[in-house]
């Protein structure tokens, strides 16, 4: 077998001083990239990677789950589409005698999607790159079909919110009997991904949550108790662990830690905006990590409009 595509590999492991240096003297480019796809292994990172992975094989050494719908569930920004990056990155798509195999397929809903617009995502992560002209009931039942053509073993649909708030009854009873039917087809199991009002509207659908009970893991920020505080503090130290810069940048030290868990509300995302935002303008400046100028100036930049916190002084 062959891989029908690559996958961009993730910065996860924490840089030797040799390691450190190598990555320092990269290209601008290779350096972005390695900001780009850090990802630190934190307990809230792996908890929801082995939740995924549970949930796409229930037993160690068994068969892929089938016909189950479930949830990742919590706030925006908290990791989960990083999260389910890397899982579905350690199941790229190959090809057979028999043709492409899509283990894994990953989209992302947003409030401008419809029915034909979710086929058509569903379509392009699978191979396909044009949709036939026919109803919706017509086209739900065709992208299952190539689901389950491609042999996949499971569904992540991101965002999944957007497929039930702020909607016309219309298309959320189309999105609705497509993850209805797509568990039906008893091929694979349908991993929702998003905030919390999912699992409301799941389990207020008895013919959805009958579908294997809605397993769900809740993911949160951490909060500023001491125990958190810590796991925080682990995470951005993590983080400065495989940044490519010379020097590690104190992501750790208690005052520049406080700052950026003001900033980011204990959320993996916002705190990744900042410390991009400030890695990147340390390499423009050629300095040998980031310094807290770098910090300030990122989060002037994406501070909130009432936010009158003075960051880094």
């Amino acid at each position: 077998m062959t891989d029908a595509h690559t996958t961009m590999p993730f910065n996860m492991e924490k840089l030797t001083d040799e390691a450190r240096a190598a990555a320092a003297a990269a290209t601008p480019a290779v350096r972005q990239r390695l900001i780009e796809t850090l990802i630190y292994p934190s307990p809230l990172f792996k908890d929801g990677n082995t939740f995924i992975g549970n949930f796409h094989r229930p037993v160690n050494g068994g068969l892929h789950g089938t016909g189950k719908i479930g949830g990742l569930l919590g706030p925006s920004r908290v990791g989960k589409s990083a999260i389910c990056s890397f899982y579905r990155s350690h199941h790229p798509g190959r090809t057979d005698d028999e043709g492409e195999i899509y283990p894994v397929v990953y989209f992302q809903a947003s409030d401008d999607m419809t029915p034909r617009t979710m086929v058509e995502r569903i379509c392009d992560a699978t191979g396909a790159r044009s949709l036939p002209q026919m109803k919706v009931s017509a086209l739900i039942d065709n992208c299952i079909q190539r689901l389950v053509r491609a042999r996949t073993e499971l569904l992540i649909i991101d965002d999944a919110q957007f497929m039930f708030m702020g909607r016309r009854t219309d298309q959320v009873r189309s999105f609705k009997s497509f993850i209805k039917l797509a568990s039906d087809s008893k091929a694979f199991n349908v991993l929702l991904v998003g905030e919390e009002v999912i699992g409301d509207v799941i389990e207020a659908v008895d013919y959805l949550v009958g579908r294997g009970g809605f397993p769900s893991k809740r993911l949160l920020p951490l909060g500023d108790t001491t125990k958190e505080f810590e796991q925080f503090t682990l995470m951005l130290e993590g983080i400065d662990n495989r940044l490519p810069f010379v020097m590690k940048s104190g992501l750790a030290d208690p005052k520049i830690t406080s700052d950026i868990h003001r900033y980011s509300g204990g959320l993996i995302g916002r705190v990744m905006n900042l410390v991009q935002a400030a890695a990147f303008e340390a390499i423009n400046a050629g300095t040998s990590k980031i310094m807290i100028e770098h910090l300030r100036s990122a989060a002037t930049m994406l501070v909130s409009a009432n936010d009158s916190y003075a960051y880094f002084r």
